[in-house]
């Protein structure tokens, strides 16, 4: 005795079907696994490595400032032709006349830029120029003499290049001196 199925049955068997599936996907999509456990080897405290010791480098103390920034205004020209001469300024004046000359030589483009130096106190500014060919330069200080009784004062300096380059290089060496206004100041530049 199979009788057809009504409509009504065939929607509530539907129904029912629906439901189902809804439930066990429900079942099956909200349940995460469990979690699993991790072992992580033992890891041992971290200790410090203790940093070689060393004394710092000492700076020797030169009784002097560097005054590179009264030569910086002076363009490569004036300075290449002027390298190795020896300039000692006193007063304000003359280091108004130097930047005056350097001017007067017309081998910048334009006027130099004049940097402010104090004289006061006796002050004196002095330096120089040194040229070579190479890819960098400096200058090393080798010695410096204070002689009170013939009232000079002498600093040693090598000019060192390094590199085969062929650049011409100008390294400009100048410094502001303290109480040495009646000394006579003189530069020996070695290579």
């Amino acid at each position: 005795m199979n009788q057809p199925l009504t409509r009504s049955s065939q929607f509530i068997y539907l129904l029912v079907g629906v439901g189902l599936a809804v439930i066990l996907s429900a079942c099956t999509m909200g349940v995460s696994p469990l979690p699993t456990a991790v072992f992580l080897p033992e890891m041992s405290t971290p200790t410090a490595t203790p940093l070689p010791t060393t004394a710092p480098t000492a700076t020797p103390a030169y009784p002097w400032t560097d005054e590179n920034i009264t030569a910086s205004g002076i363009c490569f020209e004036a300075a290449r032709d002027a390298a190795g001469r020896v300039f000692v300024l006193r007063r304000a004046e003359e280091h108004i006349r130097f930047y005056d000359e350097v001017d007067s030589r017309r081998l910048c483009r334009q006027p130099v830029t004049r940097q402010p130096f104090t004289f006061d106190g006796g002050r004196v500014l002095a330096g120089l120029w040194s040229a070579g060919m190479g890819c960098t330069a400096r200058h090393e200080v080798l010695s410096v003499q204070r002689d009170d009784t013939a009232r000079t004062f002498t600093i040693t300096l090598r000019f060192v290049t390094d590199g085969d380059c062929a650049y011409e290089l100008v390294r400009p060496f100048w410094v502001g001196l303290d109480g040495l206004g009646e000394y006579n100041i003189q530069f020996v530049v070695t290579q």
